[in-house]
């Protein structure tokens, strides 16, 4: 009877397990009268965060861990500031029309000197003209992110709209890659290679993840004006092919680049924006290294694993943890490894009950069962667990769907998956460890996102993934 009484405890414990299992989430306090909506986030040295908000401000929130932590304004005044970062003892933010060092000359906690670090790229006041940044490239670099004037054509005053710009240390800058609809998310990997996100629209079937390589066009048509300039790093001759898949399309237009990772539509959310390495070694779990994504509609975090292959990125996207309060705009970390996710919905809806705020996502020690990493092969993938597997489970083909399809390249808004094809799986490979297993698949389609389905995977202690999905963006096949 005890036994019996024990498995169904152990059974229910396993039913039960959430996401707050793993990654407890709360919400920061902030005064009642200060409207904390964050536009960026840049950690300070001690218990100390700047903030960004949309109206223009930045604000200093010390003592960030404690209930009760305390804010000063640290400057005010600023165009819409859509990113914050702190670099060689200073705030640097993109406002709409420069790049802006801010500097506390007599360390009172308030900023003395606005000054312009960047300026000269195309401001017309269109609404949709917004500029996101800076990252720190591994050299030192400064890089802006400009969305696209959003069919308004090519103009005197909006030159560059749609590009990434990269900023040198003297302030000089270069455009680098075009092909942008509105690059909500721009942030580096643990390399300091920089990425951007955008969002569904025209030219963009679902969100992507882009790697920022000079010379890369994105896709949008909106940036190929500015390529008539002497600065520009690519050229693309004649219209844009129509009726083409992305996949196609990439092979028509030498300068377009695929994404590392497509995030499929709802699947893996509706508007994507900021992007976080890892760099916690280990405070925050098993997944040092990898990237984690704000998403706007749906208020949540996604993580993605990414992997060089011929030199190029690509990699699997993955759910990671919901139930914010509202939209996710920007992420940052604590001294103590906790993720910070900055939270605002003007101008769009978003799942959750606030319009925006602070909340603090703390790692509880306890490892979840999760699919680790998903690494392309020439005839397949291999998945690596968080933790041992059971075998019988893993090997069993049946426990695991893989279905592959691309999108449509074109000027319409969004856009269906398209060449729809289910691929039975075989299973090869399970390590003595039982925590990495081979997945072998038939057919592998370069430009086409896989789709894995695997519910009925246990761990030794029969558990289920506490997400069973993933999406891996094939772009080329390892040989």
């Amino acid at each position: 009877m005890k036994k019996i009484i024990i498995h169904a405890l152990l059974t229910a414990a396993v039913a039960t397990a959430t996401e707050n299992d793993y990654y407890k989430l709360t919400t920061v306090h902030f005064p009642k009268e200060l409207k904390l909506e964050v536009s960026g986030m840049a950690a300070l040295p001690g218990d100390r965060m700047a903030i960004a908000i949309r109206k223009g401000e930045i604000w200093i929130a010390e003592k960030l861990s404690t209930n009760k932590p305390e804010y000063k304004k640290f400057a005010s005044g600023l165009h819409e500031p859509l990113g914050l970062a702190y670099h060689k003892g200073d705030l640097y933010t993109v406002q709409r029309s420069e790049l802006t060092r801010l500097c506390d000359t007599d360390e009172d906690g308030q900023a003395d000197e606005y000054l312009t670090h960047a300026k000269g790229w195309g401001v017309t006041g269109n609404y949709h003209e917004y500029a996101y940044g800076p990252a720190i490239d591994a050299a030192g670099n400064l890089w802006v992110a400009l969305n696209s004037s959003i069919g308004k054509g090519y103009k005197s005053n909006n030159k560059w709209r749609g590009w990434s710009l990269r900023v040198k240390p003297d302030g000089s800058w270069t455009p680098m890659t075009g092909g942008f609809r509105s690059p909500s998310g721009i942030g580096t990997n643990l390399n300091g290679d920089v990425f951007a996100t955008d969002q569904q629209g025209n030219w963009f079937p679902t969100c992507p993840l882009m790697h920022l390589k000079k010379g890369a066009f994105h896709g949008h048509a909106d940036s190929l004006p500015f390529t008539r300039l002497p600065e520009a790093t690519f050229k693309v001759d004649g219209e844009l092919p129509k009726n083409l898949t992305v996949s196609q399309a990439a092979k028509r237009i030498p300068a377009y680049q695929l994404p590392a990772v497509w995030f499929p539509y709802r699947k893996m959310g509706m508007s994507t924006t900021d992007i976080l390495a890892d760099s916690t070694r280990g405070k925050f779990g098993p997944f040092a290294g990898q990237l984690f994504c704000g998403e706007f509609t749906m208020s949540f975090v996604s993580r993605v694993f990414l992997e060089k292959v011929e030199g190029e990125y690509q990699g699997a996207c993955f759910r990671f943890r919901d139930g914010l309060d509202c939209a996710a705009l920007r992420l940052q970390w604590g001294t103590d490894g906790s993720m910070y996710i900055g939270q605002s919905n003007r101008g769009w809806n978003s799942l959750g009950t606030k319009s925006y705020g602070l909340q603090r996502l703390q790692w509880t020690g306890k490892v979840p069962f999760e699919i680790k990493e998903m690494s392309a092969q020439e005839n397949g993938f291999r998945l690596t667990f968080t933790q041992s597997v059971d075998a019988a489970s893993v090997t069993n083909p049946k426990n695991f769907t893989m279905t592959s399809y691309t999108y449509p390249y074109q000027s319409n808004y969004g856009g269906e998956p398209v060449d729809i094809k289910t691929h039975p799986v075989k299973v090869a490979g399970l390590d003595t460890t039982l925590r990495s297993v081979q997945l072998v698949i038939e057919e592998m389609r370069p430009g086409y996102v896989y789709e894995l389905q695997s519910p009925g995977v246990r761990n030794t202690k029969g558990q289920t993934l506490l997400h069973s999905a993933a999406y891996y963006t094939l772009n080329r096949v390892p040989k």
